[in-house]
């Protein structure tokens, strides 16, 4: 049976974001970006049904496929559990705890993105390979003192190297979604930054609520906010004459750890 240009007795669901990649071309393509050795765990999230998947563990020596949609959870059982090197599990990525992988390949809803994107990022992988929406995964990659540059282009960049490797169309999906997409490599940084995670996140965040003031000037009003006054030091801290949207993640992470003995001293005093 087919719905709407699908296989099977399946309707997509738009409160789940779902778009299916259909595309066998592109599914090869993205396979092949990945990767894969003989033995590695590929985590896919939001299998779909199950295309990818198929293609996946011709390469790898498992994969978990987490999917949120039961029906679509009781399809891919009835499909490929007889795999035994596929598993299954039915849940929601963003709330169970992480299984053990050594990659990520995903075809995942646009409306999750960046919630995944962080919460991949949280655990060490060797390469997280995705089909993201075009605009978002341009901004990923956007270069400081651009319109698409952003907090989530200085965090992301903060903790891997992201790379566009090439775009899908949105007649490659069924159904066909408003926009096109982009594969995106991102590979996590081998060594932690020298930075406090915590600070660091928390000051780009405030900073890029006024993302085209001058630094210095957003930089006073995220301590004035953090610390309730604002110190005597701020009028001798160094910060590059720009505004916000033209600083480097080099020039963020610095401040951040130059910000940090001065906090702290100034919290505990």
């Amino acid at each position: 049976m087919y719905s709407r240009g699908l296989p099977f007795q399946i309707t997509p669901k738009k409160r789940l974001g779902q778009n299916f990649l259909t595309d066998r071309r592109v599914l090869e393509r993205i396979v092949s970006h990945a990767g894969i050795r003989q033995d590695d765990v590929v985590l896919e999230v939001g299998p779909g049904l199950g295309a990818l998947t198929e293609l996946l563990q011709t390469r790898a020596g498992r994969v978990v496929a987490v999917e949120k949609d039961p029906e679509l959870v009781q399809l891919l059982r009835k499909r490929l559990q007889s795999n035994p090197k596929i598993e299954i599990v039915e849940g929601d990525i963003l709330r169970i705890p992480l299984p053990e992988y050594d990659i990520v390949v995903s075809t995942p809803p646009y409306n999750i993105s960046s919630k995944l994107l962080f919460r991949l990022l949280e655990k060490r992988s060797r390469t997280i390979v995705l089909v993201l929406q075009r605009e978002f995964a341009e901004r990923l990659v956007a270069k400081p003192d651009t319109h698409e540059y952003s907090r989530l282009t200085v965090m992301a960049s903060h903790k891997a190297h992201v790379e566009i490797l090439g775009y899908v169309p949105a007649e490659s999906f069924t159904p066909r979604p408003k926009v096109d997409s982009a594969v995106v490599r991102i590979t996590p940084k081998e060594s932690p930054q020298t930075v406090d995670e915590d600070l660091f996140t928390d000051l780009v965040r405030g900073l890029f609520t006024q993302r085209r003031r001058m630094l210095r000037r957003s930089l006073r009003n995220y301590l004035r906010q953090r610390l309730h006054s604002l110190p005597e030091w701020i009028d001798g801290f160094e910060v590059p004459d720009k505004r916000v949207y033209q600083a480097s993640l080099e020039e963020f992470e610095k401040i951040a750890r130059d910000l940090r003995p001065l906090i702290e001293a100034w919290e505990g005093g």
